[in-house]
């Protein structure tokens, strides 16, 4: 007997014992069916999740309604062969191609906090919304632990599994850079490019992907998730079934889709260099079939590791990382202070020095000056809204051009911010295009959480004041 056969012979002899008294059973299971004649992409993703498991055993939302009656997890048997927890730790990832698509399908039409999938001989339990692996095994002792002796014990199980220890943002980042150095290797390799180099190169791949799941892309055909059910699809015809052996062209992406992103918000940082072009035009077929795996890759990790927080840990060293933690620590960032600004003049902007405060120091700055004109903007569209006049507070000292006042609206979040109140001072490029790549990331997050939309960053090359220029200045 297989692991979940075992695991639902234990469900019916639970159950059973209850059959006097269903209710104290505890939990309610609803099967999941395809839909039949439904056409939308929800009809499209659900009939491909009961397909590809069980038919005596269908996938099934679960809730324990005297608990809560919102569902707290859907449970999946599959005959799909489920990987070894080590087979996904020794390369960094966090799930197989075949929970990347599962999560994939399921995540934009269910609203389950998680996902057990049950396999002949492991198990794995996923938090839906980070698509984190919590909790693993390959024995019915350990599926016994996680769900099935809680739930005699009449404890909630949403509750419990909460518990569960997580992995914080230092292990991710650790994770998240352990693999991307084993691609930087594996690609810089064949071509004799520089990790420097690579960096860079891969940080346009992170953020556009990340964009293209967050805001989307325009150009549907370019969008990594359809080119990745697409190619699963068609691999579930190939024997053995592998999301890597089909025509996904990761350069022609690229491409693509750093045109699109650039020319619709003008961010400097996705613009082709030479050195850039010079070296996809030199690569070799099998290399750029390695580069279209590596972004094909990058759905089998968790989204929780594409945060700015982690990101910023994954591209800061220690001092960096160090001196976030001092000024974290002593710092008091009063925005309002700090700017030395009226209701709407910015008269002094909060500069920033690279080299004294580190890469994760200066994102949160940025970000705290992001909050500070959101809330400001929210505040003055709300006096208009209320009482269709806004009074307005300036400092006579700073002697203001009264007649060039102009009330900044949300649409102004990102100008305000790069142009008037804050100054980044930096030694080297490449500290720059780090920084940049967080600020974007970061702009992303924001617009996400806030729902504010994105508009054209090229203002962005304001904040940038390269030191040595800074100095030349300054002597004349």
């Amino acid at each position: 007997m297989n692991l979940f056969e075992r695991f639902w012979q234990a469900m019916d002899e639970l159950r059973s014992e209850h059959r006097a008294n269903p209710e104290a059973f505890g939990l309610t299971l609803n099967p999941v069916h395809a839909p039949d004649g439904v056409q939308s992409d929800a009809g499209r993703d659900l009939s491909a999740v009961v397909r590809a498991g069980l038919r005596r055993f269908p996938p099934y939302v679960v809730s324990q309604e005297a608990i809560d009656p919102r569902p707290f997890c859907l449970i999946y048997t599959v005959t799909a062969e489920l990987p070894q927890f080590h087979e996904l730790f020794e390369q960094y990832v966090d799930k197989d191609a075949f929970i990347a698509e599962t999560l994939l399908r399921l995540k934009p039409h269910c609203e389950i906090p998680h996902i057990l999938f049950i396999g002949k001989k492991s198990f794995f339990l996923y938090d839906t919304e980070l698509e984190e692996l919590i909790r693993w095994g390959n024995d019915f002792a350990g599926l016994d632990e996680l769900f099935l002796a809680p739930l005699a014990n009449a404890a909630s199980l949403a509750t419990e599994w909460n518990k569960l220890p997580r992995k914080n943002n230092s292990q991710k980042a650790e994770e998240f850079g352990r693999w991307l150095d084993l691609w930087k290797v594996g690609i810089g390799a064949r071509t004799n490019a520089t990790p420097a180099f690579m960096q860079v190169l891969m940080q346009k791949v992170i953020l556009l992907f990340q964009y293209d799941l967050i805001i989307g892309l325009q150009d549907s055909e370019l969008s990594l998730r359809r080119n990745f059910l697409e190619h699963r699809q068609a691999a579930s015809f190939a024997a053995p079934p592998n999301v890597y052996n089909l025509p996904f062209d990761g350069v022609a992406w690229l491409h693509q889709a750093s045109g699109e992103v650039l020319g619709r918000y003008d961010i400097d940082f996705l613009d082709w260099t030479a050195a850039e072009s010079n070296f996809f035009a030199l690569m070799s077929a099998e290399t750029r079939q390695q580069f279209s795996q590596f972004i094909m890759e990058l759905f089998l990790l968790s989204q929780g590791k594409f945060c700015s927080a982690v990101q910023v840990d994954v591209f800061s060293d220690v001092n960096s990382r160090l001196k976030l933690w001092k000024f974290s620590v002593t710092e008091t960032l009063n925005i309002r202070r700090r700017l030395q600004a009226d209701d709407v003049n910015v008269y002094e902007p909060i500069w920033i020095d690279l080299e004294e405060s580190g890469i994760g120091w200066a994102l949160h700055v940025i970000k705290q000056v992001l909050d500070f004109w959101r809330e400001r903007c929210i505040y003055f569209e709300q006096q208009l809204l209320e009482r269709r006049q806004l009074k307005l507070q300036f400092d006579m000292f700073q002697q203001p051009d009264l007649e060039r006042i102009r009330v900044p609206v949300i649409s102004d979040i990102f100008d305000q911010t790069f142009t008037t109140s804050v100054r980044v001072y930096y030694d080297f490029p490449a500290e720059r295009l780090t920084l940049e790549y967080l600020v974007i990331m970061k702009l992303i997050e924001f617009c996400h959480e806030t729902g504010i939309q994105l508009r054209p960053l090229h203002r962005m090359a304001d904040m940038f004041v390269e030191k040595e220029h800074f100095a030349m200045v300054q002597d004349i």
